[in-house]
C-alpha cells in the first residue's frame, strides 16, 4: 500500500499544507466580504467549524454564541492567519437557557473562565442567569455550568471547568492505554498555544467524575435513596455468566439432579499482586465509595486483620511461589505491599468486595488474614450449593480454612451448613510445580470442573499492572477508586465479549469433546474389560475420597539401579552359602557395578572438560580427578584380568622392535583415563562374547543395564520437572528485578541442563549395551532410541510450534512419560522371567486414567459452556427489566431531570435487550448445527442466519478434517475457562 501511495507523495504534501490558506484571495487590495452577511469585510475563520467560511467579527460571534462557545477562530494579519478566541471577538456566553432563549434575569457582571476540551484550553466569558426556579430559588452557578456540559473545578464561584468530552476521552483512554492524567494533560496543552497549569484542578476534577459515572451506571440517581443508600457492592458490574440466584438461575434450582446441580457452581479464584504497591506519603486515605464495589470496606478490614489470631502455618509443600517466597515483604515506606483479588475462574471478572490491599505480604504464616477476609466478603449475602476456589497456594491455604471460617464474627462468617460442597484447586500454569500427591488440586483430574483454566487473573494482572506507577504516588482513597473504575471497565469489556468468546470456546468445546472420545474409546480397547473396571472403580473411590489410592500418580518404577544391585548381591549370597564360591574376593556382580560406576564417572569428566576450565585451579583439580580416576580404573582392572581374562589381549598395546620403529610407530602419549576402554561384557567383540564362560557375566550385566536404563529414564523426568519449574519461578520472581538474580538462574538452569545431558548419555550408553547382549529382546519395545526431539515435558515448552503439543487438551506427551514398569524392565529375556501383561497393564493406568479425564472434561465443557449461554441471556434480560422498574422509582419535581431519567433507563435496557439479540441469534446460528437447540435459544431460530465456521473448524467433521486427525489443527483455544496460553503438564495426549 506504501508503494502504491509514493506517486501521491507530492499531491498529498500540497493539499495538506493547502489548508494553510483560504479559497478566497484575500490577501488582495480591499480584501474579501464576509461569506455570511456579504455586507462587511472579511477578517477570520473558525478552524473547527466543517466549511471554514471567511467571516467579519460579527457573524463570527453570531454563529457561534449559542452552539459552538469553544471553537477555535483564526483571524487575518495581512499576512497570516493568527489563532485568536471567540472571547477576543467579545462573545459572551449566557448560562441557564440552553434552548436558546434570552434570558431576563441575566447577570450584571461576567466571569472569565478557563474552559479544558479535547482541542485545547481557553478562556470563555460567561454571564449567569438570576433566573428564579420552580422552588422560588437561585440556580447555583456550578449547576449551570454542569447543564451547559462543563464541569466546575469547584463549587465556589468557580473559575475552571472541564468538558464532558474532555473527561469522557481521558477515562476511555486511561482504561484503554493507561494514560496517566499528567501525560494527557501535556497533549491538551501541546494543541494550546498558552493554558497555565490547571492539571491539579483535573486531577480533582477526574476523581468526582469517575464516582458520578460508577453513580450514574449503577443506577443510583434512579434510586429515591440516592448514592448514600448504597450498598457494599452494588457498584460493580457483575459476570453474567456467572450462577446469580434470582437473577439467572432457573426455578428449583437447588433441587435439580445431581447430575445437573454441578453445573450452578460458582467458579473462584484468588491471588495477589506484589507490584501494585502504595507509597505512604501521609495523604488523607478518605474514600469516596467505600466498600461500594470492588474494594472492601477499609476500615471493616483492617478491624479484622488487627484482631486476627496468629496461628504460625508450616508450609508442607515442595513447591515455591511468589506468594510464599514474597510472604514477608515489607517496603519501608508502603503502606500497602500489593493488592489480593477474587475473580470468576472461568470468566476472569472481578467480584463485588473481592479486592483489598495486602500489608505484609499474603501473610503466608500469620493465618491468610487478607485472603480470607476477602473471599468471606465476595460471598456474602449470597447463597450458593457448590463453590470451587482456585489459588496457586490453595494445597497449604486450605488446610485449615474451615477452622479459621469458624473464628469470623458470626454477622461475616460463611454459613458453610447451606454450602454442600467447596473444593479447593490450583491454577493450571502453576499447577506443575507442585510435585507428585497433589491430583486432588489439579484441574485437569477433578470431576466437574470442565476445562476451567484458573489463569485469567494473572492475564488481569498484566492488564492493571501499567496502573501501579501511578496509583503508588496516590492516597489509599484515590487509589481505590482508580482500581475500581478500571475494574468497572474491566469486567464490561468482558460483558460484551460473552458472545464472541462463549461461542469460539464452545466451538472448540464440541470439536475437542469427538475428538478426545474418540482417542479414549481406541485406548481403552487395548486393555481388557476387567482391567477397566478395576481402573474405573479405583477413580470413582478416589473421587469421592482423595484419601485413596490416587489412580492419576505416575507409577514409581518398580526396579532401580539400586534394586537391581541389591538382588545380585542377594543371589550372590544364597551362590556362596551352596558353596560356588567365585574366583575373585570381588563377585561378579560387584565387579560389575564398579565398572558401570566408572563409566559414570569417565562421563562426568568428560563433560567437565567440555565446558572448558581455563583458570590453574580449575585446571590442577582436573588434573586430580585424572589421576584418581587412572588409580581406580587400574585397580578395577586387576579383578578383570580374574572375572574377564580374555581382555587382557584387548588392552596390551601393539609389540614393535626397538630397531625398526619408524617416527610414524613411536608410541604416542598414554590414554587418558576418561577415554579408556573398560571392555564390559557388551563392549566386546561378538566372537568373545559367545564363550561360555562369560554366559553368567552378560546376563548379570543385563539385568544392571536394564535397571541403569530405568533409572537413567527417572533421572531425566525429575530434571525436567525441575527445568520447568525453574522456568515458571523465572518468569514469576526474577524476571524484571535486575542482572545479577537472571544470571543467577541462568547458571542453576544450566547446571540442571548438564545433569539432563548426563542422565541421556547414560541411558543411550546403556542401550547400547544392551542393543549388544540382547538385540531382539522385548526391552527393546519400552525403551526405545533416544532422540532430542524426545527431551520434551512434563509440558509443551514456550518454542515448541508443533501443533501436536499446543495445549493441555492436545498436547501430546512424549514416550519418556509413558514408561513405567515394562515386561522385560527388570530380567532380560534370557533371564527365564517376564512380568504378566497385567502388570505391565497397570502401570499403563495413570496415562488410560489421564485420557478419560481429558475426554470427560471437554464433555463437561460443552455443557457448561450452554448453561453460562442461557445464564447471560437470562441476566441480560433480568438487567433490562431492571432498568425498565427504575423509570418510576424516582419522583422528582423538575421535569428536565425527570424526562432524563426515564430516557436513561429505557436506553440502558434497550442495550441489554440488544445484547439478548445479538448473543442469543449468533449462538443459535452454531448449536443448530451440532444439536438440537435448546430451549433458552428457540426463540432465535427465526432469527438465526447461517452459521459460518471459523477458519480452523470449517472442514472439521466429527472430529476429522478430511481423513486428518483434528490434532493437527493447532488451534489454542482452550473453552470459556481456559487461556490461550495454556501449558500444563497433565495434559498428556496420546
Amino acid at each position: 500500500k506504501v508503494r502504491a501511495w509514493l506517486p501521491f507523495r507530492e499531491d498529498f504534501l500540497d493539499e495538506v499544507l493547502g489548508r494553510e490558506g483560504c479559497d478566497e484571495p484575500i490577501e488582495a487590495e480591499g480584501g474579501v466580504l464576509c461569506a455570511i452577511c456579504c455586507e462587511r469585510q472579511a477578517q477570520g475563520r473558525c478552524r473547527d467549524c466543517f466549511r471554514r467560511r471567511l467571516s467579519c467579527e460579527q457573524c463570527l460571534v453570531k454563529q457561534h454564541v449559542h452552539d459552538y462557545p469553544l471553537h477555535r477562530i483564526e483571524m487575518w494579519t495581512g499576512e497570516t492567519f493568527r489563532r485568536s478566541s471567540l472571547r477576543d471577538l467579545g462573545l459572551v456566553v449566557q448560562l441557564g437557557h440552553n434552548d436558546g432563549t434570552e434570558c431576563p434575569s441575566p447577570s450584571s457582571h461576567t466571569r472569565r473562565i478557563v474552559v479544558g476540551d479535547v482541542t485545547g484550553v481557553q478562556a470563555v466569558t460567561v454571564r449567569f442567569c438570576e433566573c428564579l426556579d420552580g422552588s422560588n430559588d437561585f440556580t447555583r452557578e456550578w449547576a449551570q455550568l454542569l447543564r451547559q456540559g462543563w464541569f466546575p473545578a469547584t463549587t465556589l464561584r468557580p473559575k475552571t471547568a472541564f468538558t464532558f468530552q474532555l473527561l469522557d476521552t481521558f477515562q476511555e483512554l486511561n482504561f484503554q492505554g493507561k494514560t496517566n492524567l499528567f501525560d494527557f494533560w501535556r497533549t491538551i496543552e501541546r494543541l494550546t498555544d498558552n493554558s497555565g497549569d490547571h492539571k491539579n484542578f483535573l486531577a480533582h476534577v477526574i476523581r468526582l467524575w469517575r464516582h458520578l459515572i460508577m453513580l450514574k451506571r449503577a443506577g443510583r440517581a434512579h434510586d429515591p435513596t440516592g448514592a448514600a443508600g448504597t450498598k457494599p457492592g452494588e457498584l460493580v458490574v457483575e459476570c453474567a455468566a456467572c450462577p446469580h440466584p434470582g437473577k439467572n438461575l432457573p426455578h428449583g434450582w437447588e433441587t435439580a439432579p445431581l447430575h445437573m446441580r454441578w453445573l450452578y457452581t460458582l467458579f473462584l479464584m484468588i491471588d495477589a499482586n506484589f507490584r501494585a504497591r502504595c507509597k505512604d506519603r501521609n495523604l488523607d486515605p478518605f474514600e469516596l465509595a467505600p466498600g461500594w464495589s470492588y474494594y472492601v470496606e477499609e476500615s471493616s478490614y483492617q478491624t479484622h486483620l488487627k484482631n486476627t489470631i496468629d496461628r504460625k502455618e508450616d508450609n508442607t509443600c515442595s513447591a515455591e511461589h511468589n506468594a510464599i517466597t514474597k510472604a514477608h515483604l515489607r517496603k519501608e515506606g508502603y503502606v500497602a505491599s500489593g493488592i489480593g483479588a477474587v475473580l470468576c475462574a472461568r470468566h476472569a471478572l472481578v467480584r463485588r468486595n473481592g479486592a483489598g490491599d495486602l500489608q505484609l505480604g499474603e501473610r503466608y504464616e500469620v493465618t491468610y488474614a487478607n485472603m480470607d477476609y476477602l473471599l468471606v466478603s465476595t460471598l456474602a449475602g449470597t447463597l450458593y450449593l457448590f463453590l470451587l476456589i482456585s489459588y496457586d497456594i490453595a494445597c497449604q491455604w486450605y488446610r485449615n480454612f474451615f477452622k479459621r471460617m469458624a473464628e469470623f464474627p458470626p454477622d461475616t462468617r460463611l454459613d458453610l451448613s447451606k454450602i454442600k460442597e467447596i473444593r479447593f484447586t490450583i491454577p493450571k500454569k502453576h499447577y506443575r510445580v507442585h510435585g507428585p500427591n497433589h491430583s486432588r488440586f489439579s484441574l485437569n483430574l477433578l470431576p466437574r470442573v470442565g476445562r476451567t483454566y484458573g489463569e485469567g487473573i494473572e492475564s488481569h494482572w498484566s492488564h492493571m499492572n501499567p496502573l501501579a506507577l501511578s496509583t503508588r504516588e496516590m492516597s489509599l482513597g484515590m487509589r481505590h477508586e482508580v482500581y475500581n473504575d478500571h475494574w468497572g471497565a474491566w469486567n464490561w469489556q468482558k460483558t460484551i465479549a460473552f458472545e464472541e468468546s462463549l461461542l469460539h470456546s464452545l466451538e472448540d468445546a464440541h470439536a475437542m469433546k469427538v475428538q478426545q472420545r474418540k482417542t479414549y474409546d481406541q485406548y481403552t480397547s487395548t486393555f481388557d474389560v476387567k482391567v477397566i473396571r478395576e481402573w474405573e472403580a479405583m477413580i470413582k473411590a478416589w473421587e469421592e475420597d482423595p484419601d485413596k489410592p490416587d489412580p492419576y500418580e505416575e507409577p514409581q518404577v518398580a526396579v532401580s539401579y539400586a534394586t537391581a544391585k541389591k538382588a545380585l548381591n542377594e543371589e550372590e549370597a544364597i551362590e556362596a552359602r551352596e558353596g560356588k564360591f567365585p574366583q575373585h574376593e570381588v563377585t561378579p556382580g560387584v565387579f560389575l557395578q564398579l565398572g558401570l560406576e566408572l563409566e559414570d564417572r569417565q562421563r562426568a569428566l568428560r563433560a567437565r572438560i567440555a565446558s572448558g576450565m581455563r583458570t590453574i585451579s580449575e585446571l590442577a583439580e582436573q588434573q586430580e580427578k585424572r589421576n584418581v580416576l587412572t588409580k581406580r580404573i587400574e585397580a578395577w582392572q586387576l579383578m578383570q584380568d580374574v572375572h574377564m581374562p580374555m581382555v587382557a589381549s584387548l588392552r596390551a598395546p601393539p609389540e614393535h622392535s626397538s630397531s625398526s620403529l619408524s617416527p610414524s610407530l613411536t608410541p604416542s602419549a598414554p590414554t587418558r583415563p576418561e577415554n579408556t576402554m573398560l571392555w564390559l561384557p557388551s563392549a566386546l567383540p561378538p566372537h568373545m562374547r559367545i564363550l561360555d564362560t562369560l554366559t553368567d557375566i552378560q546376563k548379570k550385566e543385563h539385568r544392571l543395564r536394564s535397571a541403569q536404563l530405568a533409572d537413567s529414564l527417572d533421572d531425566i523426568r525429575r530434571v525436567r520437572r525441575i527445568l520447568a519449574a525453574i522456568i515458571d519461578y523465572s518468569k514469576v520472581n526474577v524476571s524484571g528485578t535486575g542482572q545479577r538474580a537472571t544470571t543467577r538462574m541462568q547458571d542453576l538452569y544450566a547446571r540442571f541442563k548438564a545433569k539432563e545431558r548426563r542422565a541421556v548419555n547414560r541411558y543411550r550408553a546403556a542401550r547400547t549395551a544392551l542393543e549388544a547382549l540382547d538385540p531382539d529382546g522385548n526391552w527393546t519395545h519400552t525403551y526405545r532410541p533416544l532422540l532430542d526431539e524426545d527431551l520434551r515435558g512434563p509440558r509443551k515448552q514456550d518454542d515448541d510450534l508443533h501443533p501436536r503439543t499446543a495445549s493441555e487438551g492436545r498436547y501430546q506427551i512424549s514416550w519418556i512419560w509413558l514408561v513405567g514398569q515394562s515386561p522385560d524392565s527388570v530380567h532380560g529375556a534370557n533371564a527365564g522371567h517376564r512380568t504378566s501383561a497385567e502388570e505391565f497393564s497397570t502401570s499403563m493406568r495413570s496415562e488410560w486414567a489421564r485420557c478419560r479425564a481429558r475426554a470427560i472434561r471437554w464433555e463437561e465443557e460443552e455443557k457448561l459452556l450452554l448453561e453460562e449461554m442461557r445464564r447471560v441471556i437470562e441476566y441480560f434480560r433480568w438487567q433490562a427489566k431492571w432498568w425498565r422498574d427504575q423509570v418510576a422509582r424516582r419522583v422528582v419535581t423538575r421535569t428536565t431531570l425527570q424526562r432524563a431519567l426515564t430516557v436513561y433507563a429505557n436506553r440502558q435496557a434497550d442495550l441489554f435487550d440488544s445484547l439478548v439479540t445479538r448473543c442469543g441469534t449468533r449462538w443459535c446460528s452454531y448449536v443448530k448445527t451440532i444439536m438440537a437447540v435448546p430451549a433458552f435459544l428457540s426463540p432465535f431460530v427465526s432469527l438465526s442466519k447461517e452459521y459460518h465456521p471459523r477458519r480452523s473448524h470449517i472442514h472439521m467433521v466429527y472430529g476429522e478434517v478430511e481423513g486428518e486427525d483434528i490434532s493437527s489443527l493447532g488451534d489454542d483455544a482452550e473453552g470459556s475457562g481456559s487461556d490461550e496460553s495454556e501449558l500444563d503438564s497433565d495434559s498428556e495426549q496420546l
